[in-house]
């Protein structure tokens, strides 16, 4: 059965019921089976061909902003009734409540055309092959290269003392592929990483052999290209993964995480104006097959399309149930975790500026001296203070609103709140990129995106010499 219960209602019930004991005001009991698989090709052998199996439970009780959490992965009755008599130890005011029973099932279901089992390893490893030979036979520079595959095929059963029963079950499917090329002591990497709720469908949906040469294109590319400039200068970050400077800077600090303990600078600005008019950004977890989507987050509440930036404004934060307490605000289908081992708490899903009325071909017309950034290889946010500093591995100068030659290693270095602002030009160009996402609750799947927009007077950082 694709939703087969992963523990009985009769003990749900149980357990809930022990934890309410001693004044909770709120009790959940989350269930968990989560199978992992991966292959991976790199030195020119098969690399990797694993897979492991997470399975446990964990127990959240609430009594006003006092939280207590506790987790198992021993799923027996004794277990788990004495972790709910344990946790319920921490209240006292003697309050008891009781539940008589749950509520119909909600039930997600995935939407997947070929699962795990449908394909073997031996397909999987010829299917990667192919990318392997043709990052090795682009050029003599590439030294190396990594081509691989992960899947996953979550389950997940929520209880809770609002009579709440919800299974979901979540499939993703993410095919990676990196290369690494080198002259003169000089290393540049080439990556991409497409992937989304889905099964082995998407080794028919992406082409993997040009995926594979574009990415040892750009590691080949790279290396004749000259450091940066540095200094101020109107910046393009290209669409798709360029939305991971968003997602730092300005979508962790909209998280309620930040936001009910007043450490976000956008804390208490609520139907203010942040960023510019040509801003609107959203987070969406219903996106169909998308990676960071699911039909319910981890407290059993529906996904939404929550839009949080509206023409410049801050109309909306993503919450869950315990910083909503906290700020009075309800739940907007934003609650995540790694697994039962993590207490979960907001994260985004798929967080990205919404399109624009800009064509790229204006955004660059319209630019005398600037950066346009096409990939970026990392990044730091100090959540405190919004400041950033994120590396752009590709990049291109454009002189006189024309693209002119490839750079190196240039360094973005603001304040997100200042970038919300000084986004003058949005294109219609919006894509989205698949990553990981790791905070408090761990390491989940997001994906960032935007189309391509200009940001006036950045400060960039190089070691190409001043401008």
């Amino acid at each position: 059965m694709l939703n087969k219960p992963l523990i009985g209602k009769s003990l749900a019930l149980k357990v809930i019921n022990e934890a309410l004991k001693s004044g909770a005001d709120f009790a959940e009991l989350y269930v968990q089976s989560k199978f992992n698989h991966s292959v991976s090709l790199a030195h020119k052998r098969v690399d990797n061909c694993s897979s492991s199996l997470v399975y446990g439970a964990s127990i959240r009780l609430m009594e006003g902003t006092k939280c207590v959490f506790g987790y198992t992965s021993d799923l027996t009755s004794a277990s788990l009734l004495k972790l709910a008599s344990d946790l319920a130890s921490s209240f006292s005011s003697g309050k008891k409540l009781e539940l008589n029973g749950f509520d119909r099932p909600l039930i997600g279901k995935p939407k997947v055309k070929i699962y795990h089992e449908e394909k073997s390893d031996e397909e999987i490893i010829s299917y990667l092959k192919k990318g392997e030979d043709v990052i090795y036979k682009y050029s003599p520079n590439i030294v190396d290269c990594t081509c691989g595959i992960i899947e996953s095929d979550e389950k997940v059963e929520i209880f809770n003392s609002e009579k709440k029963h919800v299974l979901d079950r979540r499939v993703r499917t993410r095919l990676v592929c990196s290369a690494v090329a080198s002259k003169d002591n000089i290393f540049q990497t080439g990556f991409e990483g497409p992937g989304g709720s889905l099964g082995l469908e998407l080794l028919d949906q992406v082409d993997y052999v040009k995926l594979a040469e574009g990415v040892a294109k750009d590691a080949v590319d790279l290396l004749s290209a000259p450091e940066c400039p540095s200094g101020k200068m109107d910046v393009i970050i290209g669409n798709s993964f360029g939305g991971v400077l968003f997602h730092e800077a300005c979508g962790h600090p909209l998280e309620g995480t930040s936001i009910s303990h007043n450490t976000s600078v956008f804390s208490g600005k609520l139907n203010e104006k942040i960023a510019s008019d040509v801003v609107t950004a959203i987070d969406d977890g219903t996106i169909s097959n998308a990676w960071g989507s699911s039909a319910y987050d981890d407290e059993g509440n529906k996904t939404t399309k929550n839009v949080l930036i509206k023409d410049g404004v801050l109309v909306n934060y993503m919450v869950d149930r315990f910083d909503g307490r906290r700020m009075n605000m309800p739940s907007t289908g934003s609650c995540r975790r790694q697994s039962y081992k993590y207490l979960p708490t907001t994260r985004m899903t798929n967080t990205y500026i919404a399109n624009g009325k800009s064509s790229v071909e204006d955004i660059i017309k319209n630019t005398e001296f600037g950066l346009y950034c096409v990939s970026f290889s990392g990044g730091s946010v100090d959540p405190s203070t919004d400041k950033f500093n994120f590396t752009a591995s590709k990049a291109y100068i454009v002189k006189n609103g024309k693209i002119d030659h490839l750079v190196r290693d240039a360094t973005l270095i603001g304040y997100g709140y200042e970038v919300l602002k000084n986004i003058d030009m949005v294109g219609n160009d919006l894509k989205r990129g698949q990553g990981m996402c790791g905070a408090a609750s761990g390491s989940i799947p997001v994906e960032v995106g935007q189309p391509t927009l200009r940001v006036k007077n950045m400060t960039v950082g190089g070691r190409g010499g001043n401008l």
